[in-house]
């Protein structure tokens, strides 16, 4: 080896150096010389001099030690908010409706619970080791631009689902603007039958979603103590109504006593199905995961506050919602189900001072709960994967801005008061993705063996490590393609009543929270086996910390170069084609650094 040659060009191998002068040419900034080049440079987004490019912007980069904040309570909190929710404390409506009774429906949901969070670290660890959120995560598996249509999936998904939690907000505000006036309470509605919806819903979707879009100008890692707040408020407010209506109704009420008429067998795929109705709504925030958990300050607290914030809060509010419901069964003769039904039942009844301070409160932690779960599952996840595909022009900020306009396009209204075969479909979004997230698993733990190069995410160069083919890993795409199809008679025979029933097709739908993992990934170990990827820097680190996201300590752990300016610098200057190619030394130096 050359003793003049400097440690960062010996650890670089001739790859790298390419990688590197390739993304140093796509990140050049060069002066705008048209009108139209200079309006498209006015809409650059803010990066500080950071390298900006058609795969970069700082929003994209494996993150640093200043916003790794989370610990254990942040997590519990980041999955307490879609448990301490409207749609969680009304679950119970869809299991009992499939012939079960409250005890078996809570034994279905602990099961599942304990198996998403499984699920949840296993998918998080790509984000804890190496602070990279789910749209890098894409690119790893389907390939730099394969990695679009994981990305638009989860779009699609959020734009919906923030609709769809927009909604419930504003009806959870109405709660509080129900306490501040019995006018408000009984307003009339003066829409026409035609319009699907109440006054009074409208306003409160309306406030909902202007209380909602200042938060898109704060950084996610930094909505984890307000998230905490809200997620403590709403568990004393549903404590609080499980209590008084226990109390009042002296015991659970008849829906807890209903006995169960089912074969074993329709009893064995009730359960089944029911596991994977609550799955299929928590879904998308399995495969966020990625985007939060980069922000762990610790990893085993992390993987605490991840299983006990699914475990605990995921059994017990749906507990309690069920109880609620009989409860208000034996009290009023109706089974309400959600927080707004309950509140607006006490203050048509006496709308006392008891009443109203009951009423505000339950109604301000729910909006609270609705407001950081619709960012955190929703608003942010679209905005950093809107970001992966504009990375010039749309950062989080942006991002999370255009999905708060445009939820309005899907008509939530629609979903709550018409016959639309939305509700039914809520149970169907997990097969879009659950092979996703099968794929990140086992691409990250079999086929990479948990080691990754963060330099090759954002090069269009050929010998990046995920560029596979021009750019796409067809056999994730063609798995991707199969577990999305075959769940897909089972959700028109859930929506399309009237079909006859392949009773094959229709268990797997049943149990898709179990069989499109094992399908999709039997697929992919064994295609890749049969096709194996060759990569020169497959099952390799980076041999620099070239994004300065370590600490010492993981960077000695990976054997990995500590970043400095002084250390950088060389790295430029290496990639430098006029300077030092020659010296370049494939696999030596590195015990001498």
């Amino acid at each position: 080896m050359n003793k003049h040659a400097s440690p960062i060009r010996s650890l670089l191998s001739c790859t790298d150096v390419e990688i590197v002068r390739t993304n140093l040419e796509m990140e050049k900034q060069r002066m705008p010389q048209t009108t139209l080049q200079k309006f498209l440079r006015f809409l650059d987004v803010p990066h500080d001099d950071k390298p900006l490019s058609a795969l970069r912007n700082p929003d994209l980069e494996p993150i640093g030690l200043s916003e790794r904040v989370w610990g254990f309570w942040s997590f519990f909190a980041y999955w307490g908010l879609p448990n301490f929710a409207v749609a969680t404390f009304s679950t119970g409506s869809a299991l009992l409706a499939l012939d079960l009774n409250i005890q078996q429906s809570i034994g279905a949901l602990t099961i599942a619970n304990v198996l998403i969070a499984v699920f949840t670290i296993l998918n998080s660890n790509p984000a804890v080791k190496y602070h990279l959120g789910y749209t890098l995560s894409q690119r790893m598996v389907f390939g730099i631009y394969g990695s679009y249509l994981g990305i638009i999936i989860r779009v699609g998904i959020s734009v919906v689902f923030y609709g769809y939690q927009a909604w419930l907000g504003g009806l959870c505000f109405n709660m509080v603007f129900d306490s501040f006036s019995h006018n408000y309470l009984h307003m009339a509605n003066t829409f026409p039958e035609s319009v699907p919806m109440a006054k009074k819903d409208l306003i409160g979707f309306l406030c909902f979603q202007l209380v909602q879009m200042p938060f898109a100008y704060v950084r996610p890692s930094r909505v984890n103590v307000p998230s905490i707040v809200t997620c403590l408020m709403t568990l004393f407010a549903i404590i609080g109504m499980l209590a008084y209506l226990m109390n009042t109704n002296g015991g659970p009420g008849p829906l807890y006593y209903k006995k169960v008429n089912l074969s074993v067998s329709q009893r064995s795929w009730a359960w089944l199905y029911a596991m994977t109705i609550w799955y299929s709504g928590i879904s998308p925030a399995v495969a966020n995961q990625s985007d939060y958990s980069r922000f762990s300050s610790n990893t085993w607290r992390c993987y605490a506050g991840l299983f006990i914030g699914i475990v605990l809060p995921g059994t017990f509010v749906s507990l309690a919602g069920m109880l609620c419901a009989s409860a208000c069964k034996g009290l009023y003769g109706t089974a309400y189900w959600t927080p707004n039904e309950i509140v607006e039942e006490w203050l048509s009844n006496s709308y006392s001072s008891k009443g109203r301070a009951a009423a505000f409160f339950i109604g301000i932690s729910f909006t609270g709960s609705q407001v950081f779960l619709n960012l955190t599952q929703n608003g942010y996840p679209c905005g950093m994967d809107l970001a992966g595909i504009f990375p010039r022009y749309i950062n989080v900020t942006r991002g999370t801005l255009f999905v708060q306009l445009v939820s309005w396009v899907v008509q939530p209204w629609t979903f709550f008061n018409t016959s639309s075969a939305f509700l039914n479909a809520m149970s169907s979004f997990g097969i879009f993705v659950t092979p996703i997230v099968t794929l990140n698993v086992i691409e990250f733990y079999w086929i990479r063996r948990s080691k990754i190069t963060l330099l090759d995410f954002f090069t269009l160069s050929p010998k990046g490590a995920y560029w596979y083919d021009h750019g796409f890993n067809w056999k994730s795409l063609l798995v991707l393609i199969v577990g999305i199809v075959l769940g897909l008679p089972g959700l028109v025979y859930e929506t399309q009543p009237e079909i006859k029933v392949n009773t094959g097709m229709m268990n797997y739908y049943y149990g898709y929270m179990f069989f499109i993992p094992v399908v999709t990934g039997v697929l992919y170990y064994g295609l890749t086996k049969a096709f194996p990827n060759h990569h020169e820097k497959l099952r390799q680190d980076d041999p620099v910390d070239f994004f300065n996201c370590f600490s010492d300590k993981e960077t000695a752990d990976m054997g990995m170069l500590p970043h400095s300016k002084a250390n950088m610098c060389e790295v430029l200057d290496a990639a430098e084609p006029h300077n030092y190619a020659d010296e370049i030394i494939l696999g030596e130096g590195k015990e001498e650094v």
